[in-house]
């Protein structure tokens, strides 16, 4: 039973801080400049509790290490930002032969950034490997520009999430 209260205190304590420390509107990402992204849109992100605004444009950096292999591979990448909203990152994913698996393969990437803000997707040339930082995203002009590239948001878990954490044993045992 204390295994079970332990790991149920864990789970809330993780569900307590994605609700305290969030992206809280759409950053409506977009292309910046060919090869970076940059939100479109000023939001604001809560950082334990206190609200902080990210102003309009600010980059997300690629990089340049990411390859996606030719052969109309996929690649997806979590958005992130520091606590006072001027640094944003990009950590990619395993590429995948699908957007869909691209996405899914996020679920083992680790942020550099404290807030989650949202994601992107990346679908190379048929012909051409996409090399991050090197090859434009969609739109953009320089080296092989990718053949899509899809933006999201951040979706919240919210407090639902917390009856999902909570077994019923620990409900009798309360």
């Amino acid at each position: 039973m204390d295994t079970e209260m332990d790991a149920d205190r864990v789970l809330l304590n993780t569900l307590r801080a994605q609700t305290l420390t969030r992206c809280l509107g759409p950053a409506n990402f977009e292309i910046r400049t060919n090869f970076d992204i940059q939100n479109g849109d000023a939001f604001n992100i809560m950082v334990d509790g206190k609200i902080v605004t990210v102003a309009t444009d600010q980059a997300f950096d690629t990089g340049t290490a990411t390859v996606i292999a030719t052969n109309a591979y996929w690649a997806a990448a979590i958005l992130s930002i520091d606590v006072d909203g001027t640094t944003g990152y990009v950590d990619w994913g395993a590429e995948a032969s699908t957007e869909a698996l691209a996405l899914a393969a996020l679920a083992g990437v680790t942020p550099s950034g404290d807030v989650v803000c949202g994601y992107v997707a990346v679908h190379a040339k048929a012909a051409n490997d996409f090399v991050a930082g090197t090859d434009a995203l969609t739109t953009g002009t320089g080296g092989q520009v990718a053949q899509a590239t899809s933006y999201y948001n951040q979706i919240n878990v919210g407090v639902g999430a917390i009856a999902s954490g909570v077994t019923e044993q620990t409900l009798k045992s309360l």
